[in-house]
């Protein structure tokens, strides 16, 4: 068969002579027409070759209605549906074997790929039972022996008539792709729907078309078709087979912003070794903005590049970590204006931006490996990350502490931005679009909506430098690079005009600071005092009513919830300042790590720290109850704590009882998950203190004696600091303002968050009001049905509004909803492109590939010094009737309400969390060696694993693991 003949495998060639009748993308599918495209425009393109959509179809001919039976079956909104249909179509295509002409066919071209002298070799292998040869070395193989550009060749020339130029060890490496109809086009990228296989040897190429094939009707695929509104049952799957390009940079090339659309602006993205890194986005990346009109780069993002994408010595691809961190930029200025003239020149030719793949192989030669038009030009990308939030708001969380978390943060932030600066006419633009939508929900789950708070930074002109500070503080992964200062002229003046202002603004704030904290607590008493008396039994019906306490919530929104944005500016200061503290240390000479170990150290043993307050209190108890010995008797004896509690209401213990009930009445707000409105406060399940009281008793714990040994600490750490500064008096004075300053609001951090607890509790005895009229007037089967319904349609529903008033029935709807959701487990960041819920719904989300972290030392971020050896206690959920004593606690993440948890415990280690989160201020606080950010700890860790945990290195050493 010639070169030029159509038959099961078409040749590069053809797909890229005009003087040939070039099949259209229902024969070769958009990715390989694509690349006759290039070809045929004169671009350098790795050789390749097509088993046509024809010859894939009578590959799996005969289990064509087996497939078609599976797919009427399919239900694509049921992530079990979509896997079981999808192993089972895979089961039936990976056993097919080839028609023999086919495999004729796909062997010859195989071996037209290889280097005429490997050919012989490739044969032999491919009827060896030996597996396919181990050795690495990717091969180049070009089309075009000269420069890229339509100058060099003529179509025909270009296409696959050269020598290879083969890689190390002589041995030539393909990759093995989909090439589908509608794939790559400009409505449907079907980007990483379907399998690309890296690396194969010429003997693995028909199982991995085989493969190849399958994915077409892989889970993401079948999801992918049904949203797109695409047909499932016809797929016009041809597949691409292509030697791999043994590339020393490669990655994506865009030749407008895929991000806006704007056609002014071309993107670069670009990473060490094969593009895989970059497509899949497991590499660091170097990504430069370039102005198409005058090719310049306008603005530039390089990483520390520490690991690059290879192919592994048998067959795929791995990440490989660097030797060294390579800080500088892959690719030269003169390579990126190069690859945006390039794909802007193909945008001109196809009539379309375009997404181009390329790869720089060891000798600086450039082969482009796809072209596509970019798709959903200027949707926007949103990041939802709950890498902080989830402190609070563990888990899963109801529809209605949700909802009211929402008002929330649109009437803080609303009156944050002023605070910083925001004009009325800034507030007012951003009223519908920004303040509404800071946090969003996942299945349950609360995350922060990072896109819209990096817009909240960058509304306000000049306040982009904070960025960075906030960041580190809040532990989230960096997406923000300041562009790069100006160097002359009115650019930079008012620059530093800009950052003045801010200045300004943040110093008369913080000068107003402790009169607007203190007005805080004044409105809460009030607020407190009002709902006292509307809940008091001698009250009029009239005041408690529905509408009286949706009034009474409408006002807490509008007057109190605002109030409490004086807590945002503090938290900014306390970030900033901690920020700075960090930075001082580093700048004369220490390590980064040193440096947030001196860091950690001097916040140590803070007085003051309202937070702790209610483990004060607590700890009073249990020493009441040591020194007693009918306390001790009836703590330590076998009655369980509803009887314990129902004991202590006995003539003899009234004493011990009104103590009790002080403690509940002042701290009962403070629990864990103390946030979520369907969390039960102390008060209504007093019984509950019994087992943190045993805790204590059992552990013999004492708070001043940890607050002792934070003080050793801190004053260590403050002659470290000293002698760091020794003999560098502005310096010295510097560090010790910022560390005044950074102790002060980070303290008021802690206090503003008891604040907020009880501002909370308000809000639930509310709800739980509002929940038993509801019932007794037959909307709810249960009052704690409320707990299922938004705060927005209890309001219609009491205001006469609602669309569907049948509440009962969206209630039990959600209640199975969340009992899927329960089963679950989602990523920390969520990115969604367009309309959010598409992604959210994915179901790729049921099963994410879990990061754990390997070997026994596992590495986080040291919070609170100390070392401590003991049993790891593992805690899905926090149960505030678990027996603690001296274990060091294992979770994914932890809210305030686990302080009662942390004193009884040797120490804590949790997935989430940064050196300014509840958790790692309390740990400090309270002497408790914590260590946070461990990825993938709680998979790693089982309870009654043997752990040393040592808070100042930031490890948990797993010593002994508990046998099954």
């Amino acid at each position: 068969m010639t070169e030029t003949t159509l038959g099961a495998v078409v040749q590069a060639a053809v797909l890229a002579d005009s003087a040939t009748a070039q099949p259209n993308s229902a024969q070769v599918g958009a990715k390989a027409a694509n690349l006759g495209r290039l070809l045929a425009a004169g671009h350098r393109v790795p050789a390749f070759a097509v088993l046509s959509t024809d010859a894939c179809a009578r590959i799996v001919a005969p289990v064509t209605d087996s497939i078609a039976d599976l797919l009427a079956t399919l239900d694509h909104t049921d992530p079990t549906s979509l896997r079981s249909v999808s192993a089972a179509i895979r089961a039936l295509i990976t056993t097919r074997t080839f028609p023999d002409d086919i495999r004729a066919e796909l062997d010859a071209a195989v071996d037209a790929l290889v280097e005429p002298g490997l050919r012989s070799t490739v044969r032999e292998a491919r009827t060896s039972a030996q597996p396919a040869d181990a050795h690495h070395g990717n091969a180049v193989v070009e089309h075009s022996a000269t420069s890229p550009g339509p100058e060099s060749h003529s179509a025909s020339e270009t296409a696959g008539t050269h020598n290879s130029v083969v890689g190390s060890g002589g041995r030539v490496r393909l990759a093995v792709r989909s090439s589908v109809s509608g794939e790559d086009s400009a409505t449907d990228s079907f980007a990483g729907q379907l399998d690309t296989l890296l690396n194969v040897a010429p003997a693995g190429v028909a199982p991995a078309v085989l493969d190849v094939l399958a994915s077409a009707y892989s889970e993401r695929s079948l999801f992918y078709r049904a949203h797109r509104g695409l047909d499932n049952a016809t797929i016009d799957c041809a597949v691409l087979i292509q030697v791999l390009v043994d590339s020393a940079v490669s990655g994506v090339v865009f030749s407008c912003n895929p991000q806006t659309g704007d056609p002014a602006e071309a993107v670069v993205s670009a990473a060490l070794g094969l593009g895989e890194g970059v497509v899949a986005g497991t590499v660091e990346c170097d990504t430069f903005f370039v102005d198409n009109a005058s090719r310049t780069i306008t603005s530039r993002v390089v990483a520390d590049k520490q690991s690059r994408v290879v192919a592994e010595s048998g067959s795929g691809t791995t990440i490989e970590q660097l030797a060294d961190t390579v800080a500088t930029a892959a690719l030269a200025d003169l390579q990126v204006l190069d690859l945006t003239a390039t794909a802007t020149g193909l945008a001109e030719t196809f009539g379309a931006p375009q997404d181009v793949e390329w790869a720089y192989d060891a000798d600086g030669t450039l082969f482009l490996l796809q072209a596509r038009p970019v798709t959903a030009t200027g949707a926007r990308e949103t990041i939802f990350d709950n890498v902080n939030v989830a402190e609070s708001y563990p888990g899963m969380s109801s529809p209605l502490t949700f909802s009211i978390l929402r008002a929330a943060y649109e009437q803080v932030f609303r009156a944050c931005h002023r605070d910083f600066g925001a004009t009325e006419t800034i507030v007012e633009r951003n009223a519908a679009s920004l303040y509404p939508y800071l946090v969003g929900t996942a299945h349950g789950r609360i995350y922060y909506n990072i896109s819209n708070w990096y817009r909240l930074f960058l509304q306000i002109p000049g306040m982009e430098f904070a960025i960075e500070g906030w960041e580190a503080a809040l532990n989230i992964e960096n997406r923000y690079q300041r562009p790069a200062a100006p160097k002359r002229g009115m650019a930079r003046v008012r620059m530093y005009l800009l950052r003045l202002r801010v200045i300004a603004i943040i110093a008369f704030g913080w000068l107003r600071l402790q009169r607007r904290l203190r007005a805080f607590f004044v409105e809460l008493a009030a607020f407190t005092a009002d709902l006292d008396h509307r809940l008091a039994p001698e009250t009029p019906e009239r005041e408690r009513d529905p509408h009286a306490l949706l009034e009474w919530m409408e006002r807490c929104l509008h007057e109190l919830v605002p109030a409490y944005s004086v807590q945002i500016f503090n938290d900014f200061i306390a970030q900033q300042m901690f920020h700075v503290v960090g930075l001082l240390l580093e700048r004369e000479g220490l390590g980064e790590a040193e440096a947030i170990t001196l860091r950690n150290e001097l916040f140590c043993g803070e007085e003051g720290v309202d937070s702790v307050d209610p483990v004060r209190s607590a700890l009073t108890l249990t020493a009441t109850v040591r020194d007693d010995a009918a306390l001790r008797e009836l703590f330590e004896g076998p009655l369980a704590p509803p009887q314990v509690w129902k004991a202590l209401a006995q003539p003899g213990f009234t004493d011990f009882h009104a103590a009790c009930l002080r403690h509940i009445a002042l701290f009962g707000d403070r629990t864990v998950d103390e946030l979520k409105l369907e969390t039960d406060p102390l008060g209504e399940h007093p019984e509950r203190l019994v087992p943190m009281l045993r805790n204590y008793l059992r552990g013999g714990q004492n708070i001043d004696e940890m607050a002792a040994r934070e003080k050793l600490i801190r004053r260590a750490a403050e002659d470290t600091a000293a002698t760091v500064f020794r003999g560098k008096f502005g310096r010295r004075m510097v560090f010790r303002f910022a560390l005044a300053r950074a102790r002060e609001h980070v303290k008021q951090r802690e206090n503003m968050r008891l604040g907020r607890s009880r501002s909370f509790g308000l809000v639930k005895r509310v709800f739980r009001e509002y929940g038993r009229q509801m019932h007794a007037m037959g909307l709810l089967e249960a009052p704690r049905d409320i707990f299922w319904l938004t705060y927005e349609e209890i309001a219609a529903l009491t205001r006469g509004t609602a669309v569907d008033t049948n509440a009962a029935r969206t209630v039990a709807a959600r209640k199975r909803d969340h009992e899927v959701w329960h089963t679950e487990e989602l990523p920390s960041r969520i990115i969604t492109s367009g309309i959010a819920a598409t992604t959210i719904n994915d179901p790729s989300f049921d099963h994410p590939t879990p990061t754990v972290t390997s070997g026994a030392v596992l590495r986080g971020i040291g919070c609170a010094p100390g070392r401590v050896e003991a049993p790891a206690l593992v805690l899905a959920t926090p149960d505030p009737d678990v027996v603690i004593d001296g274990q060091i606690l294992v979770a994914s993440t932890t809210d305030p309400g686990w302080v009662f948890l942390m004193v009884a415990a040797g120490g804590l280690v949790s997935e989430k969390g940064s050196v300014l989160s509840h958790t790692a201020i309390i740990g400090r606080e309270l002497g408790i060696p914590t260590v946070v950010g461990v990825a993938g700890v709680t998979r790693r860790v089982s309870s009654g694993d043997t752990l040393i945990l040592d808070g100042k290195a930031g490890t948990a050493t797993i010593v002994q693991e508990e046998g099954p």
